[in-house]
């Protein structure tokens, strides 16, 4: 008797664990995912937490999901609820953050977890995520070198200056009569003087005919002008 009532209770076991597991394993679960935009965030830059929820059961209307950052040391900068918007068993979140404004945020990779649950009788989903953050931005110094390359062109112009002379020879032939008569008369009161007047006559030989002529013509001049003088 006492073996068969042991064999009853072991069987009774095995058949209440061959129950329970498959109850368990029929449970459904909420899930979340979860992702960080920007993935890198400089001094008091904005990023954004954001995913999707399925709810175990029921409607995911009114749901929040819990968001928590970290720092590099695993110290809570920042901790917000992101309301689900959706209908149904499925929605999304969204949630704004701002980076900075305490000694808690050093230069690093920082974590974020987001944590969803509808039901206390099943365990919460998680998901977690990350991006880098940096307290100042890093400068980049850019040198750009232009060379400039000048070419030169010399242009060498030579001028060539032609003078012609034309020399022209004239033969200019000139004949020339020249005559010349010097009167000269001094008058003295109550005294007449009559001054000798030389005259010098220069003939060519194809006019000394006329010369002749002229001078005879002279002396008759003058003998007339002193005879007027005596009277």
């Amino acid at each position: 008797m006492g073996s068969n009532a042991r064999n009853v209770a072991i069987a009774i076991l095995l058949l209440s664990s061959l129950l329970i597991v498959p109850l368990n394993a029929a449970a459904a679960s909420d899930s979340v995912t979860v992702s960080v935009a920007p993935s890198s965030v400089v001094g008091s830059g904005t990023f954004t937490v954001s995913g999707a929820v399925t709810a175990a059961s029921g409607s995911v209307s009114g749901t929040a999901v819990f968001i928590r950052v970290a720092n590099p040391s695993n110290s809570s900068v920042a901790v917000a609820p992101a309301t689900v918007t959706g209908s149904g068993g499925s929605g999304t979140y969204s949630q704004m953050f701002t980076a900075g404004g305490g000694a808690s945020w050093t230069s690093g990779t920082y974590s974020v977890v987001a944590t969803y649950g509808t039901s206390s009788s099943v365990p919460p989903a998680t998901a977690s995520a990350s991006f880098a953050y940096s307290t100042t931005s890093t400068a980049t110094t850019t040198t750009v070198t232009t060379t400039v390359t000048t070419t030169a062109t010399t242009t060498v112009t030579t001028a060539t200056t032609s003078v012609n002379t034309t020399t022209t020879t004239s033969t200019v032939t000139t004949t020339s009569t020249t005559t010349s008569v010097s009167t000269q008369t001094s008058t003295v009161t109550s005294t007449t003087t009559s001054t000798t007047t030389t005259s010098a006559i220069v003939l060519t030989t194809n006019e000394a005919l006329i010369g002749g002529v002229a001078l005879l013509v002279l002396i008759i001049v003058l003998v007339g002008l002193a005879v007027v003088r005596r009277r």
